[in-house]
């Protein structure tokens, strides 16, 4: 077997039968098994230096006389970074504290916090909403879809109304203790 590189990304490696064999590598059927393919990729890489680490091969195989001519063609992988896009949440917003205290004494959430925030009143529920609370919450409030950021900016510059609560608690209040 004989290894040249061509140049800084080109190998060509001459093979001779008995070479196609020992890495059990054939054009009969088409196929190269994964482990014989890996075994010479080490071999080239180790005569001619090449870190394998972060790189990508084509081989390109040709048929000659005694065996097979293989260029490989080494390329560096290049990272691929995705930005994962914030997950929408349901909020409800509330124009009056009647509307809101309505809501809070139907008891249908599953607990969240309450805040004032630019004139209205904003649930945030603790647990994704099913779609029957959804269609519940439009009676009394406007639902909204809210990504982290803007939960987060709610939260920060709200006035919180009541901390987070759990499923029931506000039937414990007293209308006149909710709105002291």
């Amino acid at each position: 077997m004989t290894i040249e590189m061509l140049n800084k990304g080109t190998i060509l490696v001459l093979m001779a039968q008995e070479d196609m064999r020992r890495y059990a590598l054939s054009f009969e059927d088409g196929s190269a098994p994964e482990q014989g393919l890996k075994k010479l990729l080490y071999r080239v890489g180790e005569e001619c230096g090449i870190d394998y680490s972060g790189k990508s091969f084509l081989v390109e195989a040709l048929p000659s006389s005694d065996g097979c001519l293989l260029i490989i063609s080494v390329k560096r992988v290049r990272k691929v970074y995705r930005i994962k896009r914030s997950e929408k949440r349901d909020l409800c917003v509330f124009d009056t504290a009647d509307m809101l205290l309505d809501w809070l004494l139907l008891g249908e959430g599953a607990g969240g916090s309450v805040y004032r925030y630019r004139s209205k009143y904003v649930l945030i529920p603790a647990l994704a909403a099913s779609k029957r609370t959804l269609a519940l919450m439009g009676e009394y409030g406007r639902p909204v879809k809210a990504n982290a950021v803007e939960t987060a900016r709610i939260r920060e510059f709200g006035e919180v109304i009541q901390a987070p609560f759990g499923k029931g608690d506000a039937r414990r209040h007293t209308n006149e203790e909710l709105y002291e």
